[in-house]
């Protein structure tokens, strides 16, 4: 079962965690269990098109999703699956 691992900022919506185990076979899924799990988070993952958007990056260990298969890249049981969003400012 990979691992999910968010940032501080989002810690709230996952009952004040850091990092969870969730099932799945694909970052999608992960994802999916995710929003299934912790419903409060999944606005601010998915758009209301059901898209992850565009300020968020997902990655499985070191390597960003976008330059894999996106949602559909698999995941095994010792992956870690980590939502960081874009931080912008100036």
């Amino acid at each position: 079962m990979p691992s999910l691992r968010v940032p501080a900022m989002l810690k709230y919506y996952l009952d004040d965690q850091t990092e969870i185990r969730l099932e799945g076979q694909t970052v999608g899924d992960v994802l999916r269990e995710l929003a299934v799990q912790y419903p409060k988070i999944e606005s601010h993952i998915f758009d209301p098109k059901g898209k992850v958007r565009r300020h968020i990056n997902i990655f499985v260990n070191a390597e960003n999703v976008r330059d894999l298969q996106g949602l559909g890249t698999a995941v095994g049981e010792n992956d870690v699956v980590k939502i960081l969003p874009s931080v912008t400012g100036g």
